[in-house]
């Protein structure tokens, strides 16, 4: 049986995989014909609904006319009303409708009978029924055609009737068309009876300049003959159409077999008309689904079930064939075997090889390393052995002593270098000194640009009256190096890498929340325009031998030494970049303390004094960093504003709503979809004169030369502390209020 199996394993598989897809085709072809009878179904739902919206579309549009007509003529007779009702020719154009009416409104009996003879100029007239005191009278007045069952409708007073008074007050508040829910009509005199309902037009008057009421035009209209026009094309012969008043239900029903709403194959369409809402359902017969979907899966199963039995004869004669030949191929085998050991062979060549190949690529980056310092050592020679050569073969004693001098700075050039590459493997003891950040950045401007490159710009934007800071100079020399190449390297095609300094203070609350040390510090802010970072990527950026570059490309060693560095000098770092967007890096380093500076550290319970907000001011905050927006807005409502979150731009555009409830717009810059600057143009073309306060991760001077804001707008840069959120938002709003104080 084993060897049975083994031999005709193809045929047995074939069979097999050949009926599980003939079983599949089956249920494919049952599923197309039910979709197929499903969208057919789905198609006369929608006709039939439209159906009945255009018949009562039509018949709104006849009401709308008769409201017309009394508003052109102060007495509208009988015979003006008979004549423009037989112009309509309901019976052609929308039979079901039992006629156009008109019914006075009168505050009592007396004054409704008195209207009705008045509008009937004179002739008898029944007077108004059914008898009752009630708020307000309407009394049939007009109702053609004229007939016998439109005759017994005359004079009844319909505001007696609940579900009759409450269309018509509808109509009355809105000016529009109001349909009543489902009732049984006054004209429904012989056995003959079915549901029906009534449309409703209020009628005013231009009376010196105001609209007076003085009643309604309205239709009566039987369900069973409106909707019959309907069901009796022949599109709709294997379906059975149900239309209710409201949802579906035994109660609800106006027309229609009762239990059709027990099919379960049924679509429903919802209509709203004349404040009413109307329930389409088209249900399924059992002729609907001609031909049976099951018939036609079960052919498909069969058709496939014979191609498969061919397909397995035909593959059980070429399995024969196989075991013809078997032995001749068992003759070849151990040529095979030999081939297959030469390829095992190759294959552990191939895998030397590319052990090799990793090789390379290691020596490759560590001569890359090496060429950069050879060809900075070998310039520092050449200053050293050029002015050496100089000042020994010249005999002028002052010539010699420049040329000694120079070579001297070279030496200590040199002596520089190695202080770095010692402090790059993390061998030397940091020697921290009073630092002055804007010498440092300018002395290293010319350096950098020539080691960036003719593609990139570098720009620096030195703050004044800058705080000297502690630190080991060469460390952040290297740190700011280490950076700028990384940028260089996130911006292929060239770009702008912008470094900017500046004084920060992070209070207690700022400090808890990032685990970092409170007081004054000293930032220096490197931003480029490249590709910028994930999340992922962010959070393993200062990882050791992390990195995004290819091999050969980067030791994934610059960010976590520069990390570990200003965590060894009591400072900080952060990064706040967006993919596509750039990246800007932060470093925070303590201000120098010393004589004559006063010691502003500050203590994790310590605290300034905040404006605060005024009675009522609401701030809307929008920000796509779940965490980021939560700190705003428990810092907002602790100075004490209402205060309403969106994570995005369209959906702070729907909490502002169209009467602009909020006092200020605090908004990031950079947001997927909806930017800042587009959200702000959206406000202020909804709300004009609204407040907008900014806020960003990058630094202004990048933000604004990145054409992302314009100049002078109010811009608050992450991380920002309680009292700077304070105090920008409270200039934010009073600046806005005196602008509007302004003549």
């Amino acid at each position: 049986m084993t060897d049975f199996l083994s031999r005709y394993r193809l045929p047995l598989f074939l069979l097999l995989a050949g009926l599980v897809l003939s079983v599949l085709a089956a249920f494919e072809s049952l599923e197309n014909s039910q979709r197929r009878y499903d969208q057919q179904l789905s198609r006369l739902a929608d006709r039939a609904a439209l159906s009945v919206e255009n018949k009562f579309a039509l018949q709104s549009a006849v009401l709308r006319g008769g409201a017309a007509l009394f508003r052109a003529s102060d007495r509208v007779t009988a015979t003006d009303f008979r004549r423009y009702v037989e112009r309509q020719n309901l019976a052609r154009f929308n039979p079901g409708i039992l006629g156009v009416g008109f019914s006075v409104y009168a505050q009592s009996p007396g004054e409704a009978n008195r209207l009705a003879s008045a509008y009937r100029q004179g002739e008898t007239f029944r007077a108004l029924w059914p008898e009752g005191e009630r708020e307000g009278y309407s009394i049939i007045t007009f109702l053609e055609p004229g007939n016998e069952r439109n005759e017994a409708a005359l004079a009844f007073d319909m505001m007696s009737e609940d579900n009759r008074r409450a269309a018509m007050e509808r109509a009355r508040k809105s000016g529009e068309v109001a349909l009543s829910h489902k009732i049984e009509l006054v004209q429904e005199i012989d056995e003959d009876k079915q549901a029906g309902f009534l449309l409703y037009m209020p009628v005013t008057q231009p009376l010196q300049g105001r609209e007076r009421f003085i009643g309604w035009v309205y239709s009566p209209l039987r369900a069973g003959d409106l909707f019959s026009t309907i069901t009796d094309e022949p599109l709709y012969e294997d379906v059975e159409i149900g239309v209710y008043d409201g949802p579906v239900s035994a109660e609800t029903l106006l027309y229609g077999e009762r239990d059709a709403a027990e099919r379960a194959f049924a679509e429903t369409r919802e209509l709203s008309i004349g404040g009413q809402t109307l329930t389409i359902r088209v249900a399924a017969t059992r002729a609907f689904h001609t031909p049976d979907p099951k018939i036609g899966a079960l052919v498909v199963f069969c058709i496939g079930l014979a191609l498969t039995l061919l397909v397995v004869l035909l593959t059980f004669q070429q399995q024969l064939a196989r075991l013809r030949i078997e032995r001749e191929v068992e003759a070849r085998t151990h040529d095979l075997q030999e081939a297959n050991d030469q390829l095992i062979a190759e294959a552990a060549a191939r895998a030397e090889a590319e052990d090799q190949i990793r090789q390379l690529q290691k020596m490759e980056a560590i001569g890359q390393l090496s060429g950069g310092i050879a060809h900075d050592f070998n310039n520092m020679l050449a200053i050293i052995t050029g002015n050496l050569d100089m000042a020994r073969q010249i005999d002028d004693p002052d010539k010699q002593r420049k040329a000694l001098s120079r070579a001297m700075m070279g030496a200590e050039k040199a002596a520089e270098l190695t202080q770095r590459l010692l402090a790059f493997s993390r061998r030397q003891t940091l020697m921290p000194e009073t630092v002055d950040c804007n010498r440092l950045v300018g002395e290293m401007s010319e350096l950098l640009r020539r080691t960036l490159g003719e593609q990139i710009e570098l720009k620096t934007v030195m703050a004044g009256d800058l705080w000297p800071v502690v630190a080991d100079p060469s460390q952040l020399e290297n740190a700011i190096v280490n950076l700028a190449v990384n940028a260089r390297d996130a911006m292929p095609e060239g770009g702008r890498l912008t470094i900017e300094t500046g004084n920060a203070r992070l209070d207690g609350s700022h400090a808890a929340a990032e685990d970092i040390p409170a007081g004054d510090f000293v930032l220096i802010a490197i931003s480029d325009t490249g590709t910028g970072m994930s999340p992922e990527v962010q959070a393993k950026a200062v990882d050791p031998f992390f990195t995004t570059k290819e091999v050969g490309k980067g030791t994934g060693l610059g960010l976590s030494q520069v990390f570990g560095f200003l965590k060894q000098s009591d400072g900080h770092f952060a990064i706040y970049s967006e993919e596509g967007e750039g990246t800007t890096i932060k470093l925070y380093l303590p201000r120098a303390i010393g004589e004559g500076l006063e010691d502003r550290r500050v203590s994790a319970g310590e605290s300034d004094h905040l404006p605060m907000a005024q009675p009522g001011e609401t701030v809307l905050v929008v920000e796509d960093e779940a965490a980021v927006r939560e700190t705003s807005v428990n810092a907002l409502e602790a100075l004490g504003y209402a205060v309403i979150e969106a994570k995005n731009g369209e959906e702070a555009l729907e909490r502002l709503g169209s009467d602009c409830g909020v006092d200020l717009v605090f908004t990031d810059v950079v947001m997927p979809q909806m930017d800042g600057r587009r959200l702000a143009d959206a406000v202020a073309e909804r709300c004009p004169g609204m407040p907008v306060l900014f806020t960003t991760g990058f630094t202004r001077d990048a933000i604004v030369h990145n054409e992302r804001l314009d100049e002078g707008v109010a811009l608050l840069a992450k991380p920002f502390s309680l009292s700077r959120l304070a105090q920008a938002v409270r200039e934010r709003l009073d600046g806005a209020t005196d602008q509007d104080r302004a003549p």
